[in-house]
């Protein structure tokens, strides 16, 4: 499973809503990147980590992406 040492975030936006914010998190060693609306960055690694377990993201495929992306990862 996914967890929160997995991702980083590499881009910070404000929000056209007052008080929102746009970020984008990379899973670290893979090209995946989630774009997520949230108050704060607990938030958005929150809502970053529900997407990814809602696509059944597990270790073994996390292990097989970053095996094929090797150093070409963005993040």
């Amino acid at each position: 499973m996914v967890s929160k040492s997995d991702l980083r975030v590499i881009s910070i936006e404000e929000s056209l809503f007052p008080g929102e914010t746009r970020y984008k998190i990379c899973v670290q060693g893979t090209n995946i990147i989630i774009n997520v609306s949230a108050f704060s960055e607990e938030e958005a690694l929150d809502r970053a980590l529900k997407i990814l377990e809602n696509i059944k993201l597990d270790d073994d495929s996390l292990r097989i992406i970053r095996e094929k992306i090797g150093s070409n990862a963005r993040c």
